[in-house]
């Protein structure tokens, strides 16, 4: 795993550039924006003399309200059309945000606008509640020469409740989410959870039970639930438990949710917030919001190492029970 230390580095020799260009195309929207507001006072006053010249001075009063009215509600369209321009987020995206997941791993590939599907995340069956709105971005991926192929995204799954009458949205998950599809099967069925949920919050696959990890801190953060003991062996090594526990050590508030099932594994890591958004107001020098995007993706990549064999390297087929 990179260290902080040596992500500074880079970005002070390779990234600050890309990020000076994006930073450039920000203040250059927001000039825009200013400039169509200061345009839209002229055009104004202009459009009242007009009117009032052609209608009489009788009507210079409504035809005041009415011409502000129309022209600052144009201008107004104007000025979102001008910061809402793909410009300065394609650059963001495309040079600085793709500089740092291949920083991260060179072998990952980025498509901002693209999220990993609804299908996969409620094929994980992680989750209890129906998804009835589904949205993301940022999309990454890898193919390894062994098959194995991952990818990842920020989600946002809700579901829809109804209370007095009216409809609404509710999170299901809210995060980092990841699915690994390995060419070997890994048989049975295994769910590391977030102890403390309520059933509601849970699926309940039938044929797992509850089964200890065997450690004590694991044990007092994380619930698991499997096919088998021998399930419980197979995924769960002694990297994944240090790994998980130093993650949750890390960040207290974050859950982490896990689970396995044959050639398939899913990962999901809450996030208070939209991950990999530019904001056109705030100033791309702060490097410190970088170094948060950096340190999310490294410790996502560190505990899908910790999880799945992610080397490339083929691998022999697991013996299967008579």
């Amino acid at each position: 795993m990179k260290t902080l230390e040596s992500f500074r580095q880079f970005f002070s020799e390779q990234l600050s550039k890309e990020l000076s260009v994006a930073e450039a195309a920000r203040k250059g929207t927001i000039f825009r924006a200013i400039l169509v507001w200061i345009g839209a006072i002229p055009v104004t006053i202009l459009a009242i003399w007009a009117s009032s010249s052609f209608m009489g001075k009788e009507y210079l009063v409504p035809l005041i309200i009415l011409n502000v009215l129309v022209f600052f509600f144009l201008a107004y369209m104007l000025y979102r059309e001008v910061l809402s321009s793909r410009k300065f987020y394609n650059l963001f995206k495309g040079r600085v945000i793709e500089g740092i997941v291949r920083y991260v791993d060179e072998r990952l590939h980025y498509i901002p606008h693209r999220y990993v599907s609804a299908s996969t995340f409620v094929k994980s069956r992680l989750f209890g509640k129906p998804v009835h709105k589904y949205e993301g971005d940022d999309y990454c991926f890898m193919k390894l020469d062994n098959g194995t192929f991952l990818e990842f995204s920020e989600v946002h799954a809700f579901t829809q409740v109804k209370a007095e009458g009216k409809a609404r949205y509710e999170p299901i998950f809210e995060g980092l989410f990841a699915h690994v599809q390995f060419v070997e099967l890994r048989a049975g069925d295994l769910y590391i959870l977030p102890k403390g949920l309520s059933d509601a919050d849970l699926y309940q696959p039938g044929r797992v039970q509850a089964y200890p990890s065997g450690d004590a801190t694991f044990d007092e953060h994380f619930v698991i639930y499997a096919s088998s003991q021998g399930t419980v062996r197979r995924y769960l090594t002694p990297e994944l438990i240090r790994t998980l526990n130093e993650f949750r050590q890390r960040h207290v508030e974050r859950l982490l949710y896990l689970a396995g099932h044959g050639h398939n594994l899913y990962l999901g890591l809450t996030a208070p917030s939209h991950l990999f958004e530019p904001d056109v107001w705030r100033s791309l020098a702060d490097v410190k919001s970088l170094e948060a995007f950096f340190l999310d993706l490294s410790e996502l990549m560190e505990l899908l190492r910790a999880a799945a064999d992610l080397s490339g390297e083929p691998t022999k087929p697991e013996a299967q029970p008579a």
